[in-house]
């Protein structure tokens, strides 16, 4: 129960720290507060009401639904929910209470208390703001998706945008459309990264951008559709061998190889961010917090990210690279092995600092993993940025050659599918008893 909890927890308030705003930490503690206690009650019903039965859908409530009807959507549109909630992406913009040094790739005043700098910092907002519109018209194209994107249905909702479904008219063929309402983005200057870089670094790895429209204030971003759902379904129900968990390590680390070569970070590499297809395809997905690096800028500072699995270096603000991702991915298989990641019976803070200060703690039955899987890992996690593997050094790490095929992960999506239906069906006629018994 306490998984599914976590689970659900880490999909509704997922962290994303940034200094752009003025911090005031007295109203961190509530927003933070009011947060947690909002996630806990989503987290509690989920675990109390049946699932739809759709392969990764999230659950929504019926309050939420209720929320949704209130909010006129365009047409074409899928209603847009009234607070977002992430399934693919970070969500909820916070000050950040770790440290109290000033952002070095975002524009921030030295002094969030003076009124005089926190109103020069919203009109350099509302200049990047604008400046980021004018670049998102030039990448999108030209006409109405409506006409050539039909059928849309809903199938998650993060802190970026809602996912849909839907039928190419022209092909045929389901894709992916992502839609992001632009007012609700403080930081726009992100969602043209996003674009850039999906549109940038084609890879067989990475999540296929096909193309992307504005709609009145909604952004469509089509993409792929990967049917095989987010990695994060299948660790919920199976327990990963270690060639499968090879598998996966390997095609991941060949997209943030790409990546990491063009001075792109991810920057919230997770499970969730993580798609499978029927076929066996591995592809990173959501490139809402990345960072397209210069030669002259090859090191960042801003703390953005998902809180249980940021590298030490962010989260103590130190100047980070490409390597914060290798330390993502090493949590990522913590996640394969333990069905979560470490410290996830914290709240977020305090997972932060116990990460800051700690690191990670102890694997269970470490003993009964292969020397070379060990290995590998800790070539993932070292604390230290300067002795982490990179990517490219770790796809010629020997465990890599331990992994099965591809083919295995369609074994593996079926059989949590399969699981995960069980226990649904199993959950509904419990509960359908339960109602019969107290109607009597």
């Amino acid at each position: 129960m306490f998984k599914q909890i976590f689970s659900a927890g880490c999909k509704f308030f997922p962290l994303a720290y940034s200094l752009y705003s003025c911090p005031d930490k007295v109203w961190l503690v509530t927003h933070l507060a009011s947060e947690v206690a909002h996630g806990y009650r989503k987290a509690h019903a989920l675990t109390k009401t049946p699932e739809s039965e759709g392969a990764w859908a999230p659950f929504v409530s019926k309050e939420d639904d209720d929320k949704e009807e209130d909010n006129q959507a365009p047409p074409g549109l899928g209603p847009e929910p009234e607070h977002p909630e992430s399934i693919h992406a970070s969500s909820g913009k916070v000050a950040d209470a770790l440290s109290g040094s000033s952002e070095k790739d975002i524009p921030t005043p030295e002094n969030s208390r003076t009124s005089g700098l926190c109103s020069s910092t919203r009109q350099e907002e509302n200049r990047i703001n604008e400046e980021s519109l004018g670049k998102l018209r030039g990448i999108v194209s030209v006409g109405n998706p409506v006409t050539k994107y039909a059928g849309l249905e809903k199938i998650a909702k993060g802190g970026f945008g809602t996912v849909y479904t839907a039928t190419n008219t022209a092909t045929g063929g389901v894709v992916a459309v992502k839609q992001v309402s632009l007012h609700k983005q403080s930081q726009k200057e992100l969602i043209v990264n996003e674009l850039l870089v999906l549109r940038d670094n084609k890879h067989p790895n990475i999540v296929n951008y096909l193309d992307s429209y504005l709609v009145g204030d909604k952004l469509w971003i089509i993409m792929e559709y990967m049917d095989g759902g987010p990695l994060s379904c299948v660790i919920e129900e199976v327990q990963m061998a270690e060639g499968e968990i090879a598998a996966i390590c390997r095609e991941c680390l060949k997209a943030l190889n790409s990546l990491h070569s063009k001075l792109v970070i991810h920057r919230d590499v997770k499970s969730d961010n993580i798609l499978l297809g029927m076929d066996g395809s591995v592809k990173l997905a959501d490139f809402g917090l990345c960072a397209q690096m210069t030669s002259e800028q090859s090191k960042l500072s801003s703390l953005v990210g998902t809180a249980h699995w940021m590298a030490p270096e962010f989260i103590n603000k130190d100047a980070y690279g490409t390597k914060v991702d290798i330390w993502s991915l090493g949590i990522v298989v913590i996640e394969m092995l333990q069905g979560e990641p470490p410290y996830s019976e914290e709240m977020p803070l305090k997972a932060l600092n116990l990460i800051a200060k700690r690191g990670i703690p102890k694997l269970e039955n470490a003993e009964q993993l292969s020397a070379v899987f060990q290995d590998f890992l800790n070539c993932c996690l070292q604390f230290d940025e300067d002795t982490r593997w990179s990517a490219e050094q770790l796809l010629q790490h020997p465990f890599l050659l331990s992994a099965k095929p591809l083919c295995s992960i369609t074994h593996l999506i079926i059989a949590a599918r399969q699981l995960r239906e069980d226990r649904l069906r199993d959950g509904t006629a419990f509960s359908s008893a339960s109602n019969g018994w107290l109607s009597e």
